[in-house]
């Protein structure tokens, strides 16, 4: 595979943590996880060529000090804003529990 031109990176990621188990990018719509068992080519690399990493196209991550490309269907993503909470809702059974022992 040869090296690709600097112009052709979308957007460069930010590594936020890396740990026994894989590591974690953030980019500016969610937060992706590699893991280490999907990828144990990254398992024993310096955490400085790990930082190295930069976006292509929308889909594809690329370390260009380890010459590895990577689509993001393969790891993990994450969403960066939680869900809407549920209304919590209380059977009739806790309800009375609850009034009966109050």
């Amino acid at each position: 595979m040869k090296p690709l031109s600097p112009n052709k990176v979308l957007s460069k990621l930010d590594v936020t943590l890396i740990t026994r188990h894989g590591l974690w990018l953030l980019t500016t719509s969610r937060e992706l996880f590699v893991s280490f068992i999907d990828f144990p080519q990254f398992r024993n690399v310096p955490s400085i060529k790990l930082k190295h990493v930069a976006q292509l196209h929308s889909d594809i991550l690329y370390w260009p000090d380890l010459n590895v490309e990577i689509p993001v269907k393969y790891v993990r993503c994450f969403p960066l804003v939680s869900p809407k909470p549920h209304p919590s809702r209380r059977s009739g059974r806790q309800a009375k529990t609850r009034s009966a022992t109050v």
